[in-house]
């Protein structure tokens, strides 16, 4: 059973993040730019597979602004799913900074507020979810090995 107060920080912090990346998410994808600041194509790092940042504005909105809103949805609606769903959107966001700091040559200071807000869900998450997940994995090791 989640704790109250890690579920509300949970629901909180997802939400947050998820209603921040919503607006930006969808300026990056349609234009190019974040509140107004037209982000250059030379940060973007050689290794970047597309020609200009619409397709990670549409992963900001859809995967973290999405996911995140998502997160905060079902940990209000299940509390059990809520920790394992907290815990796979963490690394998700973790995951996107990582491919944030490999695939552009500047950062900003929502980098590093993203990666503080998936490591803080992995972190709130993973005393509830992983029990869950070892006894989902336990159970169908059994019926596999019969």
């Amino acid at each position: 059973m989640v704790r109250r107060i890690d579920r509300i920080a949970i629901i909180v912090l997802s939400g947050a993040v998820g209603l921040q990346a919503v607006i930006p998410g969808w300026q990056i994808m349609t234009n190019g730019s974040v509140y107004g600041f037209k982000l250059p194509t030379n940060w973007l790092s050689g290794s970047w597979p597309f020609s200009g940042f619409t397709v990670a504005g549409l992963l900001l909105l859809v995967v973290v602004g999405g996911g995140c809103v998502a997160t905060a949805i079902v940990n209000i609606v299940n509390e059990r799913a809520g920790s394992v769903v907290a815990l796979g959107m963490g690394v998700v966001m973790i995951g996107w900074i990582a491919g944030e700091l490999i695939f552009m040559t500047q950062t900003m200071i929502m980098t590093w507020i993203i990666l503080g807000a998936g490591i803080g869900l992995v972190a709130l998450s993973a005393p509830y979810a992983l029990p869950q997940l070892n006894r989902l994995f336990a159970g169908r090791s059994a019926r596999h090995a019969i």
